[in-house]
């Protein structure tokens, strides 16, 4: 396992304890605009982060920066 899957799979069980959900890019296919590999937040069926410019538009870097501000209690909602 990479480094990178180590990172997703730790910040997915932190935003489950946190209340929400990680979604990642969906697999590539001729019929989607590929806009690279991102993440959305969802907190049930709402985008909380990773849908500014387009959907899945957050690194893992600023999904972790969430988690921080979040579990500190001083994060905002987007």
């Amino acid at each position: 396992m990479s480094i990178l899957n180590t990172r997703e799979d730790r910040a997915r069980r932190q935003l489950a304890r946190l209340g929400f959900r990680l979604n990642k890019t969906p697999s590539r296919s001729w019929l989607r605009a590929e806009y690279g590999p991102g993440y959305m937040i969802l907190d049930g069926n709402t985008v909380v982060s990773g849908c500014s410019d387009h959907e899945y538009s957050d690194t893992l870097e600023r999904v972790e920066e969430f988690i921080l501000l979040r579990a500190e209690g001083a994060g905002p909602t987007a």
